[in-house]
């Protein structure tokens, strides 16, 4: 078996509260998995328990996550000792799992320029190689080295974290809702490059509440809802409406009224 990302039970509370319920997924290497759901339906309270981001309130109550890269295996705790967690964590955020949020600029160092956080990141993970391998596998050109991120566009500075998570040598990306906010002639070649990063064997988790970019970029679609997955389908099923859940007709609904009366 290839590299494999599996989720099992997830269960996320806050007080009382059952925000995500039992929830399952398994993600392959090569292969794009998209999270779909209306806002406030746990897609991101997901991917953020899934890199050991959330913490007390709300908190992760049980779950059970493997991480398989080749011939080591990865079961870091889900709840329990905060500590423990935290060490765990550590060791696999960035290196193996990559996250790629929905404000990328937030997450680049504003005093330093593209190349120095490139290249500091492959030092990291014992590369000698610098920053423009990275940027160029992430689909920038070596100049965007010498740039500072307030000097970036939003495609660019999401394109920057792709690269620094290539750099680290993480196998999965966990990709937040990253084209938010992107003009149209931003969002597509990034997409793109998401398309051909799983190509070349990372597995990417897309988080997004578009339809429409499903088509041509994602393998599977799941479709989350109420903190649940209620449907686990693929782009074609979505296009021709063919749902079952109640939450994914009510998505594919909306898509079309807005889209012409396609999900595409």
């Amino acid at each position: 078996m290839g590299d494999v990302l599996t989720l099992s039970g997830l269960e996320v509370r806050a007080g009382a509260e059952v925000l995500v319920h039992s929830v399952d997924l398994l993600l392959a290497a090569g292969e794009i998995c998209a999270l779909v759901g209306a806002s406030g339906s746990g897609k991101s309270l997901t991917a953020r328990a899934m890199l050991g981001l959330v913490e007390i309130d709300p908190g992760v109550t049980r779950g059970t996550l493997e991480i398989t890269v080749g011939d080591r295996s990865y079961q870091p705790p889900m709840s329990g000792d905060f500590r423990a967690r935290k060490r765990a964590f550590e060791g696999i955020r960035g290196a193996v799992v990559g996250y790629l949020p929905q404000d990328a600029g937030r997450a680049l160092d504003p005093l330093r320029t593209v190349g120095r956080q490139v290249g500091h990141t492959a030092r990291l993970a014992g590369r000698d190689d610098g920053p423009l391998p990275w940027l160029d596998k992430a689909g920038l050109q070596p100049s965007v080295a010498g740039r500072y991120p307030h000097e970036l566009s939003g495609g660019m500075a999401q394109r920057v974290v792709i690269a620094q998570a290539l750099a680290r040598g993480s196998r999965f990306l966990l990709a937040d809702e990253p084209t938010t906010g992107l003009d149209p002639a931003v969002r597509r070649p990034l997409l793109r490059e998401l398309r051909h990063l799983a190509d070349e064997g990372v597995g990417i988790l897309w988080i997004t509440h578009d339809l429409r970019a499903t088509r041509g970029l994602a393998d599977r679609v799941l479709v989350m809802s109420e903190g649940r997955v209620v449907e686990s389908t693929t782009p074609d099923v979505l296009d021709s409406g063919e749902v079952s859940s109640p939450a994914a007709r009510k998505l594919v609904d909306a898509t079309r009224r807005i889209a012409g009366g396609r999900v595409r």
